[in-house]
């Protein structure tokens, strides 16, 4: 359930408000002491604000102006002791898509190689009006938001021409200003995948450096580019210079990187500073030191891993001893990870990247939130920030990443 509940308070919960480790900029906690853990917490939120946060005592007085304030207009929920955190944030996604990949599923589940890939989604996507475009995106962001997600950021890269990449940014801003969808982080992802009108990738690029980037930039939507640095998509040397277009043109710069296999681009990242090097599963030591020292967040991507069966899954545990940020994502796409819910990648960083419950609350909420910026926005419930948050169907936040196939969520708040 979404409230967009402006005026009102939270009272008796188990608050875990990140604010330690947000305020000290630092790598993943290794202990719980940096959740921020208030018992009989209490969150005062005033024009979509959080005006107050501590102890229901601590929070007495300006709860009392709040509700003189507003009178009527202010309401307050009784969490009676469940988990409140703040709302999650998924730093990569491609929710914005049409028609399925049904087939490549069977063709997976079969042991056979998927017949259709990212090609028939391009199709099936160029032929969405702006209308329906927005309609398939709100679908699948509603049910992001249903789990707990209350910030997307969202990739283009299934149009793949000029035109259509500017009108999936269109949908996306849309989409974006409905109040009862996640906030949306847009993400200009030109070098996708190779467009059927084009044989050559050199000369794809050249076309997005020459004649898209400058539409792109224009529309002044995207916060960042992205490019897929792999073996048969894009060499190293091709995003470096896609993602250096970008990046002149004032884009904040992320990468898929060694995801199926060591293809470079993690040092590519490192290069580059992007701000974040995502999925990462056959990255080496030398590649980490360089991520570390670059500053790059690393997000990591279980559900891809695990749906395509591939040998080897994020080394989050290196990363994390290496100091690099270690955010999670669920990559929700229909050709490698239909899953639109933080909660299960959630359950396989705690089994299969072995990240504890700390280190995953803080990766899909803190580090999540310095990955797609401003930080200070969201991420952790403390002064000033948007009052985004979601409510547990439990006491215990050590049940977060342990239940799986399940929601546990009782509903969210997503201001606007």
């Amino acid at each position: 359930m979404v409230r967009n509940e402006r005026d009102f308070a939270v009272v008796n919960a188990t608050l875990l408000t990140l604010a330690p480790f947000a305020q000290a900029h630092g790598v993943l906690p290794a202990d719980e002491a940096a959740l921020g853990i208030i018992k009989d917490g209490t969150v005062v939120v005033r024009a979509g604000r959080i005006a107050a946060v501590g102890s229901y005592a601590e929070c007495r007085a300006r709860l009392s102006d709040v509700r003189e304030e507003r009178g009527d207009a202010f309401e307050e929920f009784d969490v009676h002791g469940a988990v409140v955190m703040p709302g999650m944030i998924d730093a990569h996604t491609h929710a914005l898509f049409a028609g399925d990949r049904v087939q490549d599923f069977d063709d997976i589940s079969a042991g056979r190689k998927p017949r259709l890939g990212i090609a028939h989604t391009v199709e099936q996507t160029r032929a969405m009006s702006d209308v329906e475009l927005v309609q398939l995106g709100a679908r699948r962001l509603s049910l992001m938001a249903d789990h707990g997600t209350t910030t997307a950021e969202v990739k283009t890269g299934y149009a793949l021409t000029t035109e259509g990449e500017c009108r999936m940014l269109a949908a996306l801003k849309t989409l974006d200003a409905d109040s009862a969808l996640p906030h949306v982080v847009a993400t200009f992802c030109g070098a996708h995948a190779l467009p059927p009108e084009f044989t050559d990738a050199d000369a794809f690029v050249a076309m997005l450096i020459s004649e898209t980037l400058p539409a792109i930039s224009a529309a002044h939507i995207a916060r960042f580019a992205d490019a897929f640095c792999e073996a048969g998509y894009f060499s190293v040397e091709q995003c470096r210079r896609f993602l250096r277009a970008c990046a002149e043109r004032g884009l904040r710069l992320r990468i898929h990187a060694d995801e199926l296999a060591h293809s470079g681009g993690s040092a590519l990242a490192a290069e580059l500073r992007c701000t974040s090097a995502d999925h990462l599963n056959f990255a080496e030591p030398s590649d980490i030191a360089g991520l570390a020292r670059a500053g790059c967040v690393a997000v990591l991507c279980p559900t891809t891993t695990e749906y395509l069966g591939l040998e080897r899954y994020a080394p989050a545990r290196a990363l994390i001893a290496a100091g690099v940020p270690v955010a999670l994502a669920t990559d929700f796409n229909p050709g490698t990870s239909p899953c639109f819910s933080l909660q299960t990648v959630a359950h396989l960083a705690r089994r299969r990247l072995h990240m504890t419950v700390a280190e995953t609350i803080a990766a899909v909420t803190a580090v999540s939130a310095r990955s797609i910026g401003p930080d200070e926005e969201t991420g952790s419930i403390e002064l000033g920030k948007r009052a985004d948050f979601a409510v547990m169907q439990s006491r215990d936040f050590r049940e977060f990443g342990y239940y799986f196939g399940v929601n546990l969520i009782s509903w969210v708040n997503i201001s606007k």
